[in-house]
């Protein structure tokens, strides 16, 4: 059972109140090491994940009215309404309360199941804040595509993967120079589309008739910056914050244990992004369909380890 999280009811201005508050010990762990407050008392990121929580079962007008009390602000509901202020989302609890192999875990580690599930939601919170409110996520959509095409020109081979196993391979050097030559004129066609003044509908037609399969509700290529970050720099993200609070915590597992308890503390973080509803159940299992051990979200951090996190802007954490 989770412990329910005081409703304590003050102002952001009273922020340094919250740390009395032992739920949230391990949210301000994470909040004064990555959302620091200048002053350097505390963190004001949890006074807003306690408010955020209190708030997300409330209607649009409830939600307005604690708003306003909270940040002392005669904001006018148009205003709170432009705002696109999604509440906190907390409909995994289930999910994280029935693994048994996390809750194992977690009790492994020595952390306390509701300080740990409140960590959980303050995390996801915060990714999903920042998530809908950056200004751009590195490379854009076409700049991938764009380096997808360089890299072909130099390709011997191409392999196609299905859920980690090899479905496809070609080393015809004609083919893969084919495959080059299409997506370079695609990337051209695309671009000269967007940026004509057709509308949607039009560029769908236009594209449709370029290929002939793709889609009715086909979106433009996004070459200019996005407004919400892919869910790969999702989980990137939602990795480093846990790295970071395991990384001087140890799992100690009885020697009469009857339950299998991993130690890996990357397949903890894996399991959690699937708790989350960050990726699929083949995050949560510990082997793949080869009996090969899961090394999923170590494969997606390697890919980013020479990349910079982009600039972000959160609504309710900045």
């Amino acid at each position: 059972m989770i412990e329910e999280l005081p409703d304590i009811k003050l102002t952001v201005g009273d922020y340094y109140e919250y740390q009395d508050i032992e739920l949230l010990d391990y949210v301000y762990e994470i909040a004064n090491h990555f959302l620091p407050d200048d002053n350097g008392i505390a963190s004001k990121a949890p006074a807003v994940f306690c408010e955020r929580y209190h708030q997300r079962k409330l209607s649009i007008e409830e939600r307005y009215e604690r708003h306003k009390e909270f940040y002392i602000s005669n904001i006018s509901l148009d205003d709170y309404l432009k705002l696109d202020d999604k509440p906190l989302k907390a409909s995994f609890k289930e999910v994280y309360l029935s693994k048994e192999e996390l809750q194992n875990t977690i009790e492994a580690f020595g952390l306390d199941v509701s300080k740990f599930w409140y960590l959980l939601l303050f995390v996801h919170d915060y990714i999903e804040d920042i998530g809908n409110n950056t200004p751009a996520i590195g490379k854009s959509t076409l700049q991938d595509i764009n380096d997808f095409a360089d890299k072909l020109s130099e390709a011997t081979s191409i392999t196609l993967k299905k859920d980690n196993r090899k479905s496809y391979a070609i080393d015809r050097e004609d083919t893969i120079r084919i495959v080059q030559s299409a997506i370079q004129y695609y990337i051209k066609s695309y671009n000269e589309i967007i940026e004509s003044d057709s509308s949607r509908k039009e560029i769908v037609e236009k594209l449709n008739n370029m290929g002939g399969s793709l889609i009715d509700n086909l979106h433009p290529i996004d070459f200019k910056d996005k407004s919400t970050l892919d869910i790969s720099y999702k989980k990137w993200k939602f990795a480093e914050i846990f790295l970071h609070f395991l990384k001087d915590r140890k799992a100690t597992i009885p020697k009469n244990s009857i339950f299998n308890v991993s130690k890996d503390k990357m397949l903890f973080i894996s399991r959690l992004i699937y708790v989350v509803g960050y990726d699929i159940k083949r995050y949560y299992e510990p082997y793949d369909k080869e009996g090969n051990p899961n090394r999923m979200l170590s494969n997606l951090l390697r890919r980013y380890m020479k990349e910079e996190f982009p600039p972000v802007i959160g609504l309710h954490y900045n």
